[in-house]
């Protein structure tokens, strides 16, 4: 792979990254040294080749978790990656060039079950209300832990019942008396 020389434009620079990474046969779960002039995209590359890319694309009526699909598969497009058949829950979620993607309508960002880390970067990938894709922001981790005022790692807990079917099934209508204690208004935790 040839080396990239300094005197292209910010997207023709990531254009021929992208390019690179494609000939190279990587996957997003490959390493990549950060620096490395032949794979690794620098953040403002990184940011204007995915607002390049990705901006204007309508996103329709899709289901959270398709629609975050679909977005991740985009970006695997735009950087020259192969779409893995299915996206691995590595932390972060593109390994070789250290980030994780957030698709999101709100201005309430919040990294789930997980301490920001300041060495990561995060790929803000702002819908319309119209679900049109209109904005991506590349911010590093060290940025964003600057914005986190309470220090409190936000928790997520889920739980299904898989009965062999496709059919699910509320098992109570009420919480338990100890979840009650522990959400209520009263309560902080």
């Amino acid at each position: 792979m040839e080396t990239i020389t300094t005197n292209l434009s910010t997207l023709d620079l990531a254009n021929k990254l992208a390019e690179n990474i494609t000939k190279s046969g990587l996957s997003i779960f490959d390493e990549i040294p950060i620096g490395d002039a032949t794979y690794w995209i620098p953040s403002s590359e990184l940011e204007v080749l995915l607002n390049n890319k990705l901006v204007g694309i309508d996103l329709g009526s899709l289901p959270i978790k398709t629609r975050s699909k679909v977005v991740k598969t985009l970006i695997c497009e735009a950087l020259g990656y192969p779409v893995p058949k299915t996206f691995k829950k590595t932390q972060p979620r593109y390994i070789g060039q250290n980030f994780d993607v957030y698709t999101q309508k709100a201005n309430n960002f919040q990294v789930w079950n997980e301490e920001i880390s300041p060495s990561r970067r995060y790929v803000l990938v702002r819908p319309s209300k119209q679900n049109v894709i209109v904005k991506v922001k590349v911010v590093s981790g060290e940025m964003l832990s600057t914005l986190d005022r309470t220090g409190k790692l936000t928790q997520k807990y889920q739980a299904r019942l898989v009965t062999g079917s496709d059919k699910t099934e509320l098992v109570s209508s009420e919480d338990t008396a100890l979840l009650k204690a522990l959400v209520s208004n009263s309560n902080s935790i």
